[in-house]
């Protein structure tokens, strides 16, 4: 019968004698174990926050989608959203072009909703002044 994975401690260096009573060098240190563990954990616990913060918002914005809005995927292409159920998602990305994409890949154009909601309060003030104007 075999005993190779026993783990046994070094006495020594080989070829040196210690003398009696000397503790063998090489046992381990307990202290410090549960804190060198905790820490690495203290430290990835923001980050996971973060991450899952980010999913979230971009769950929110991808389900905000609809027919015509443009989007952008993670390769970088442009195009105008055809359809899209729950995983798939087709998007046309020229004339007579149209690819299907994964929905987690897709996101809405920055730019194009940026410039939307300025729209949108450009018409406002619009709406505001001549609202003003007739109560005059």
């Amino acid at each position: 019968m075999s005993f190779a994975f026993q783990k046994v401690e070094p006495k020594g260096a080989p070829g040196v004698a210690q003398p009696d009573g000397a503790a063998p060098q090489g046992g381990s240190s307990t202290g410090g174990g549960a804190l060198g563990m905790l820490f690495p954990l203290l430290i990835m616990v923001p980050f996971l926050f973060l991450m899952f913060r980010r999913q979230k918002k971009e769950q929110a914005a991808r389900s905000s989608l609809k027919k015509g809005d443009t989007v952008v995927s993670q390769s970088g292409l442009v195009g105008e959203l055809m359809e899209m159920d729950e995983k798939i998602a087709k998007v046309k990305i020229a004339p007579g072009t149209t690819v299907r994409m994964l929905v987690t890949s897709i996101s809405p154009m920055a730019a194009e909703a940026d410039k939307k909601a300025a729209d949108d309060k450009d018409l406002k003030d619009l709406k505001d002044a001549k609202v003003a104007a007739e109560k005059k």
